[in-house]
């Protein structure tokens, strides 16, 4: 399989808080590793494709006061895990919010 990304990505294992546009509740998973373009998201939320949606990174909880990274992200790529109800999304960063 060849590399499509044209950036690298780093290993990241952080929560994410997922929240739908349109409301509903904000859904927590876990952000898996984090590029300048994107990022791969491991959560229980079923998205649509090109479903438009935004999310806050938590930073890992060992030292420092980090805040969260907001960005609204569009869905590139989804498919269900060997964990029956948990999905793998990328997802690519449309704008940094705050």
């Amino acid at each position: 399989m060849t590399e499509r990304r044209k950036e690298r990505r780093i290993p990241l294992g952080c929560k994410v808080g997922i929240r739908p546009y349109g409301g509903g509740p904000t859904v927590v998973g876990i952000c898996v590793e984090l590029g300048v373009g994107g990022m791969t998201i491991h959560s229980s939320h079923v998205p649509r494709m090109d479903e438009v949606f935004e999310v806050a990174v938590l930073p890992p909880e060992s030292g420092g006061t980090y805040m969260p990274l907001h960005a609204r992200v569009r869905v590139r790529r989804c498919h269900g895990l060997e964990q029956a109800g948990l999905y793998e999304m990328g997802v690519e960063i449309i704008e940094i919010i705050r």
